[in-house]
């Protein structure tokens, strides 16, 4: 895709934000002798995203829901640089995306971390790769696996660490390099409850220290609502923003506030506007699977 680098601010003040995407549309070739069945029609193309627009303000911590197969995570991906849209375009401080950016960091559902390495040292690696000093680093990476509860694990290997361990060191690892956009796709998905709880809190602790700019998919509304400045429901696939709800909320949150009046009134809220594309999503699937038996 040839594009400039940078793109003129809007009236609206667009080119102004953290993160602006604007008309992003993607569709996905499939491989020879692979075809799909949309609206009746047999086709070789999915179209995945449609029309996206969505600007982020510095600091905010947004998240986003919609129903399984929506888009959300090819979404995060062309904002990290990953994937190239078909039309539109996401940028980060008024620059087009072209590449994944030095400034954003990206964490996913599987913990990805490098298994001969120590809690430590994977989180020391991204520092090491931007040429950081062996004491600088070493420090840095320390002072990260503190701020996870982490202390005494350093030289614990990832086989030797629970889920929940691995997902903090993958997320401290994250954050040591100060990244000025913090993409997460459903990180806590496979942990428990309990842990799940655990890492929703630590993770607003250290954000409200560093405020750094958040985009977070999830599955669970009661998530989205916990640690969100404003929750971003999508439709089903071809996926568009239906709506953003902006959470007023008192910050810092504690597990409480999940009891509130406010906090049931913005639940109702977001499965209000998720329900019909959530059943949109499974008749499309459903009418998919006919046509294709």
């Amino acid at each position: 895709m040839s594009t400039p680098a940078s793109i003129t601010p809007s009236a609206s003040g667009a080119a102004t934000s953290r993160i602006a995407i604007s008309d992003v549309r993607k569709t996905f070739q499939l491989k020879p002798g692979q075809s799909v069945t949309l609206d009746g029609k047999v086709s070789d193309r999915i179209p995945v995203l449609s029309g996206v627009d969505l600007d982020i303000r510095q600091g905010e911590f947004v998240t986003i829901v919609g129903p399984s197969g929506s888009g959300k995570s090819v979404l995060l991906d062309i904002i990290a640089g990953l994937t190239e849209p078909t039309a539109g375009f996401a940028a980060i401080d008024g620059r087009k995306v072209v590449r994944p950016h030095p400034e954003t960091a990206y964490v996913f559902q599987q913990y990805a971390l490098f298994p001969w390495r120590t809690a430590l040292q994977n989180i020391e690696y991204p520092l090491e790769v931007r040429g950081v000093g062996r004491v600088a680093r070493r420090e840095r990476a320390q002072h990260f696996l503190n701020l996870f509860g982490l202390r005494g694990f350093e030289d614990r290997y990832p086989s030797q660490l629970s889920g929940g361990m691995q997902q903090r060191v993958a997320i401290a690892r994250a954050l040591a390099t100060d990244p000025r956009v913090l993409l997460m796709d459903e990180p806590f998905a496979a942990l428990d409850a309990q842990t799940r709880d655990i890492l929703q809190s630590e993770l607003l602790r250290i954000w409200e220290q560093i405020k750094t700019t958040v985009v977070f998919i999830t599955h669970s509304i009661d998530e989205a609502i916990f640690l969100a400045d404003r929750i971003v429901v999508m439709t089903a696939r071809p996926a568009r923003v239906k709506e953003s709800v902006e959470v007023d909320l008192p910050r810092p949150r504690d597990s409480e506030i999940r009891n509130g009046d406010t906090f049931n009134a913005y639940r109702a809220r977001v499965w209000g506007a998720l329900r019909e594309e959530v059943r949109k999503a499974q008749r499309d699937w459903a009418l998919a699977s006919a046509y294709n038996d």
